[in-house]
């Protein structure tokens, strides 16, 4: 399991839906929750926290035509590969994201296609549906 130690900056809420911003290694990161513990407030470190199978990667390219493409994902934060584990059908990615560890579990097929090696500059994408709070660092 991924872990991302993040600041709360913005708390958005409408009946039971919350949606909450972080800043964690200067980037900012979106989570949705239907139910926030009474811990959870502006300003408090958490620690964060997402399966590597929800962790999509991109890879950045410069584009030689007028198309850029727009992703919906709101977590899309720059990240290092730092090692591949190159399976026969899936493969585990591991990068680093400012003193985070994240792991992206992605199909070798992909990874291939991809041309991804260690060193590589990718873009980390998780869906607010994927991130959650794992623990209140400073309660």
């Amino acid at each position: 399991m991924s872990r991302i130690i993040a600041t709360i900056k913005k708390i958005e809420s409408i009946d039971s839906l919350n949606v909450v911003t972080f800043v964690a290694n200067g980037s900012r990161l979106t989570m949705v929750s239907l139910e926030l513990g009474e811990d959870i407030s502006l300003g408090r470190s958490v620690t964060l926290s997402c399966k590597p199978t929800s962790v999509a990667l991109a890879k950045p390219e410069i584009l030689q035509d007028d198309m850029q493409m727009l992703l919906s994902y709101a977590n899309q934060i720059t990240v290092t590969i730092t090692s591949i584990d190159k399976g026969r059908l899936l493969s585990s990615v591991l990068l680093r994201f400012g003193d985070a560890t994240l792991e992206a579990l992605i199909i070798t097929a992909s990874l291939e296609r991809m041309g991804f090696e260690a060193g590589d500059t990718a873009v980390a994408l998780i869906k607010v549906s994927d991130l959650s709070i794992l623990e209140v660092l400073d309660a």
